[in-house]
């Protein structure tokens, strides 16, 4: 299958990444002093008002200090403000960033080898990762062997450079990692611009959101897929940069939160935590799972116990960020697919080893198309993903993994499960209210033998996937039925002693 998308002209903007960011809502006047960017755990945090003018004073900084058009300054820094503001001095200088972090010592320094980064942006703690090699370094803080960062922050505004947007990088970024090899991308100030506005345009964001992201600032995703779309809009980023789901809640009890974007695990854990009711989240409005395929079930689960709608979201680095957001995912009855792709975006599933178009809900490797701008030195490409998935007959696309890797089989229901068991004659599930879940499942089950409700039990476990797991086994004589085979719940439970069915 192969979806429609829009032409080059409209998908590429001709602007830099400096105008596309700082040129929309966010520089509102009424905006001065929102914040814009944030760290959940500290505090610290920019408003827009202190962003533009520190970028634009530290981007003359840079120059001053010798930082030309074209140079690539490296970023190690954590996710927040300072991230934040480093990422766009660099850019507005004309010089092209390179986040690094999370990858061994050893490895971060081959790559800004690589990249021809003599000089980098660090933190304190950081910068023995960075340090050597005749590397500059500018710290946010104390550091030996470093340069205060806050010394660019004197003297005038951003300089005046010539970019072109459709051939300028404006990143180079890392992406792949374990179990493959990291590689580097690099990307245009065309292809950024795309990226952010095809984001701030979708409706994932809005100007007045406070959105809480633990997608790392430093990843092309949270960069350019939340970052730069929320800048623009004029939206608070709040940075979570590690921590346990009571953390997180803390967090967007804390801040506010209107929209949270979260990976996948983090979203199976809140879920099923006993402890979300203990949070004020009433301002939570939207939940957006991006960074791998979140089950339909999780999401379902995750959305009850918070309260608001579980969205997901696709993209890769070398599509500068997000490509597929399902925004319609409730009212479709998809939570587990991504969506029909945004607009500038077209994407094909195929057959992994032919190449050739996979027909509606047959699985293949998802492959997407960017157009670029008309004066771009690259031709119109396809990017395999890597990923494996398949599409509907509406055009919704569900993202199953990564192609090649062995992908486990699907678990049982219990309920299919607990019927196939040698002892049983027949069985059922059904909710239970329960004082922390709400309501929680039970199995029913009518035995032929002496076997007891731990075996049972303990049979579900070694069957079951634990999301989909019960709390309790029941054993009953007979399991209800009306004359169509559907299960009286009602009358089940009141056998089964647990009250009527609520």
């Amino acid at each position: 299958m192969i979806s429609n998308g829009v032409g080059a002209a409209a998908a590429y903007p001709g602007a830099t990444v400096t105008r596309a960011v700082f040129g929309g809502a966010g520089s509102d006047p009424a905006k001065t002093s929102r914040p814009a960017v944030a760290d959940a755990s500290f505090g610290r945090a920019l408003t827009y008002g202190e962003l533009a003018a520190r970028t634009g004073v530290a981007a003359a900084g840079l120059a001053r200090e010798g930082i030309r058009p074209g140079d690539v300054v490296g970023l190690h820094l954590p996710g927040g403000p300072e991230f934040a503001l480093a990422l766009h001095a660099v850019t507005a200088a004309g010089a092209v960033p390179f986040p690094v972090g999370g990858l061994p010592a050893a490895e971060i320094a081959h790559l800004l080898e690589s990249a021809g980064a003599r000089t980098v942006i660090t933190w304190p703690g950081l910068a023995r990762d960075v340090g050597g090699q005749d590397r500059r370094l500018f710290c946010f803080g104390a550091e030996p062997g470093t340069e205060p960062f806050s010394a660019l922050l004197t003297g005038a505004s951003a300089p005046a450079v010539r970019v072109d947007a459709s051939r300028d990088l404006a990143l180079v970024a890392c992406t792949g990692g374990p179990p493959g090899p990291v590689r580097m991308v690099r990307l245009t100030h065309a292809e950024m611009v795309a990226g952010l506005v095809r984001v701030a345009e979708a409706g994932m964001i809005g100007t007045a959101d406070t959105v809480l992201t633990a997608l790392p600032l430093t990843g092309v995703l949270g960069l350019n897929g939340v970052l730069n779309p929320a800048l623009r809009l004029g939206a608070t980023v709040v940075a979570f940069t590690g921590g346990g789901r009571h953390d997180l809640l803390r967090a967007l009890q804390r801040w506010h939160a209107t929209v949270a974007v979260l990976p996948p695990p983090l979203v199976e854990a809140l879920a099923r935590d006993r402890t979300v009711g203990r949070y004020d989240l009433g301002t939570l409005r939207a939940v957006v799972a991006a960074g791998g395929p979140l089950a339909a079930e999780d999401a379902r689960a995750a959305a009850a116990r918070l309260g608001c709608p579980v969205r997901q979201a696709y993209g890769l680095a070398e599509a500068a960020g997000i490509t597929h957001l399902n925004l319609r995912a409730a009212e479709e009855g998809t939570l587990d697919s991504v969506g029909r792709g945004l607009p500038g975006v077209k994407w094909s599933v195929v057959h992994p080893r032919t190449g050739a178009g996979q027909p509606s809900y047959q699985p293949g490797e998802l492959c997407v198309r960017l157009p670029v701008a008309p004066t771009a030195a690259v031709p119109v490409r396809w990017l395999p993903t890597g990923d494996s998935a398949f599409a509907d007959d509406h055009g919704r696309v569900f993202v199953l993994g990564r192609v090649g890797r062995a992908r486990p089989e699907p678990p049982g229901e219990p309920e299919a499960v607990l019927a196939a068991h040698p002892a049983v004659s027949d069985a059922a599930v059904a909710p239970v209210p329960d004082d922390d879940l709400g309501l929680a499942p039970h199995a029913f089950a009518v035995v032929t033998d002496e076997t007891s409700v731990a075996d049972l039990l303990a049979y579900l476990d070694t069957h079951v996937a634990g999301h989909r797991g019960v709390v309790a086994v029941h054993l009953v004589d007979e399991i209800p039925r009306d004359p169509g085979g559907r299960v009286q719940r009602r009358a089940l439970l009141e056998r089964a002693g647990l009250g009527p069915f609520p």
